[in-house]
C-alpha cells in the first residue's frame, strides 16, 4: 500500500510538471553515451544533449562530486576502488520529468523528489559518509533503464520500465557506480 501511494504521488508530481526539451548537441560517442567535462550542473549538461536524454553525476566517498557529467549509459561513480556513491544528481530532457529517491545506509528510503525536464534533482546525502544502497527512478513518458555496480557483487544488469529500482535493501551493499539511459 505504501509503495502504491508513493508511486501515485510520484506520478501526480510528474503530471503537474512541465517539459523543457534540451537543444544543441554534445560530443556523444557513437554508442550514444557521453561524458561532459566540467563542474557545471547536470541540468546545464542535459540541455546540451540532443533528443531524449538522462544525465547524472555522482558524489563519491573520499572524492566528492566527480568532475564530469555522465549521460545516456555512461558510468558515474567508480569500480574496483571500493568507494561508495553517497549522492546523485540527475536531469532529463524529453521524458516529461523525473522522480527519484535513494535508499541510504542507516536512513532507509528517502522521500520522493520530482522535477520537470531540464531541472536538477538530487538524492542521497553529502558530508555524512552514508552510502546509497538502492535507487528508484520514474519518468513521465516512455521508459528509463539503469544498471548499478554494487560492492562485492559487480554490475547487476540493466532494468527497464517507466519505474525502476536498482541496488539492494537490507543487504548492506553500497552502490559504487551507476549508468542510466532513456
Amino acid at each position: 500500500m505504501r509503495k502504491a501511494l508513493s508511486m501515485t504521488l510520484a506520478a501526480a508530481a510528474i503530471a503537474v510538471g512541465g517539459s523543457l526539451a534540451g537543444a544543441g548537441t554534445a560530443g556523444a560517442a557513437e554508442s550514444g553515451r557521453s561524458v561532459v567535462a566540467g563542474n557545471g550542473t547536470v541540468a546545464a549538461a542535459v540541455q546540451g544533449v540532443s533528443g531524449r536524454s538522462i544525465c547524472y553525476k555522482a558524489h563519491v566517498q573520499d572524492i566528492g562530486w566527480q568532475n564530469f557529467v555522465a549521460c545516456n549509459g555512461a558510468v558515474a561513480g567508480t569500480t574496483g576502488q571500493a568507494k561508495n556513491v553517497e549522492a546523485l544528481n540527475f536531469a532529463t530532457s524529453g521524458t516529461g520529468g523525473l522522480c527519484a529517491r535513494a535508499h541510504v545506509s542507516n536512513i532507509g528510503w528517502q522521500a520522493w523528489s520530482c522535477v520537470s525536464d531540464g531541472q536538477d534533482l538530487y538524492i542521497g546525502t553529502t558530508g555524512q559518509n552514508l552510502p546509497i544502497e538502492a535507487v528508484e527512478l520514474k519518468i513521465g513518458t516512455g521508459t528509463v533503464s539503469a544498471n548499478a555496480h554494487l560492492r562485492d557483487v559487480g554490475w547487476q544488469g540493466w532494468v527497464t520500465s517507466s519505474y525502476i529500482q536498482v541496488g539492494t535493501t537490507g543487504q548492506s551493499r553500497p552502490v559504487e557506480a551507476i549508468a542510466a539511459t532513456v
